[in-house]
């Protein structure tokens, strides 16, 4: 059966990134999320658009709209 939504869980998995910049992304603005019961949700659509636009940007953490408590400093 075909997957038609993708879980934090599974954001994390395709990103190789960890559980709380997962949850970072899914609370931006720019990340075509929803809310559903509760739980944080993408469609897979949208993620692959999402993903498409900021795989043309240089740097990985600036693409994900991240940056770490260190690059402030």
């Amino acid at each position: 059966m075909e997957q038609y939504v993708m879980s934090v869980a599974d954001v994390q998995k395709a990103l190789h990134i960890g559980k709380d910049k997962a949850y970072r992304l899914f609370k931006q603005k720019s990340f075509p999320s929803f809310q559903f019961d509760g739980k944080y949700m993408v469609r897979v659509s949208d993620f692959e658009a999402w993903l498409g636009k900021i795989q043309k940007l240089p740097d990985r953490n600036y693409r994900l709209g991240l940056m770490s408590y260190y690059s402030y400093y």
